[in-house]
């Protein structure tokens, strides 16, 4: 009788475990996995954030910065990438021009993948479009937002 004969048919398993871990250990995990720390005044605070908690809280300032109309600083929510490519006064103009004044939002619920997040947002508006009927109505809408990880931080991605 062969001996460890049932662990024999698993080593290239624990093979392959062994590996995974080493890669890990050697490599670490790159760019914070998606996690940003927390940090006040300066001071760095042990707390980890998840990729979920990180991006409710990134889509609900963008939102806010949407509602107080602060253009500049809804702009700051865009990729670096993104920014090269979008220069702010584009960037202004176009939220200056459109048929909604956002009254209030809500995110609902974040969901991630790798790094790819989508929050969904309760958005409570006024319409000040172009359709008569409509106008001075106030509405709500749930939508998705798109959030991306890249260069060591969470990015609204508007597609």
């Amino acid at each position: 009788m062969k001996k460890y004969g049932v662990f024999r048919k698993f080593r290239w398993l624990a093979a392959l475990v062994v590996a995974l871990a080493l890669v890990v250990a050697v490599t670490g995990c790159s760019e914070n996995d998606g996690k940003v720390a927390n940090m006040q005044e300066g001071v760095a605070d042990v707390t980890q954030l998840s990729k979920e908690e990180v991006v409710k809280q990134r889509a609900q300032e963008h939102m806010d910065a949407l509602i107080a109309m602060d253009w500049k600083k809804a702009y700051e929510f865009l990729s670096p990438a993104r920014r090269s490519l979008k220069p702010f006064e584009v960037y202004a103009n176009r939220m200056k021009g459109g048929a909604i004044i956002r009254k209030t939002a809500t995110v609902e619920k974040v969901e991630c993948e790798e790094a790819l997040c989508k929050a969904d947002i309760l958005l409570g508006y006024l319409y000040v479009g172009d359709i008569a009927q409509m106008r001075g109505q106030e509405m709500t809408s749930r939508f998705q937002e798109k959030w991306i990880f890249s260069d060591g931080n969470w990015w609204v991605s508007p597609d």
